[in-house]
């Protein structure tokens, strides 16, 4: 999705944004990822689960498994990813959590396809599947997905915030719509599109920056 690129914000971004200077809640506290290394920490691992659940099915979707197969692998993930957090250690260049967290993926898929293959009506569709799946292809689709994921997640956010009149007008910028296009089609001013537009893009940018700085390591 365009969109992800759209609003990766860089430093100046940022600077300029006001971001920087917004204060959240969280923002001494550790993030999701570090507080859920602690077993002990119940209410953690369920916003762990909250936000990453949905991802991995995500994720699996883009790997060839069928619907009927995904609740399975989600939670032999799941129960990976728990068992092994209290021992992740995060290292910027060398141990990036999506780079832990692909390999799990990658051997939990593999492990499903190795078993499937022998099972009628499985044997074709997963014959060459393994050879065509590699821990930096596995990695690439998580990257790829992780940010529109994020996006998606800060623009129901956005939606909370914002009457459907400017939700409205920023889904038709992001189909390319001018704004004399939008304003003929929703009967308002050019003035009021660019305003309406430029206040939801400022927050989503700002949501997702609050996502990213909560549910990232840091």
């Amino acid at each position: 999705m365009a969109v992800v690129k759209d609003y990766t914000l860089s430093v100046d971004e940022e600077k300029s944004s006001g971001i920087r200077d917004v204060k959240y809640d969280w923002n001494t506290q550790k993030t999701l990822i570090q507080r859920a290394q602690d077993p002990d920490d119940d209410q953690a691992w369920d916003d762990f689960v909250k936000y990453y659940e949905s991802f991995i099915v995500m994720v699996l979707g883009k790997s060839n498994i069928s619907v009927s197969e995904e609740e399975d692998l989600v939670q032999n993930i799941l129960l990976k990813v728990w068992k092994g957090l209290p021992k992740y250690e995060y290292r910027k260049e060398k141990a990036k959590f999506r780079t832990w967290l692909s390999t799990i993926i990658r051997n939990t898929i593999i492990s499903h396809y190795n078993k499937s293959k022998g099972e009628d009506g499985k044997r074709e569709k997963y014959s060459t599947t393994i050879d065509d799946i590699s821990e930096s292809s596995i990695e690439k689709v998580i990257e790829q997905e992780w940010y529109d994921y994020v996006v998606s997640l800060a623009m129901e956010k956005v939606q909370e915030a914002f009457s459907g009149r400017a939700i409205e007008v920023f889904r038709l910028s992001l189909q390319e719509k001018k704004a004399n296009e939008i304003s003929e089609l929703l009967g308002i001013t050019e003035d009021t599109v660019y305003s309406l537009r430029s206040r939801v893009k400022r927050r989503l940018k700002q949501e997702v920056s609050k996502l990213r700085e909560m549910i990232e390591f840091k």
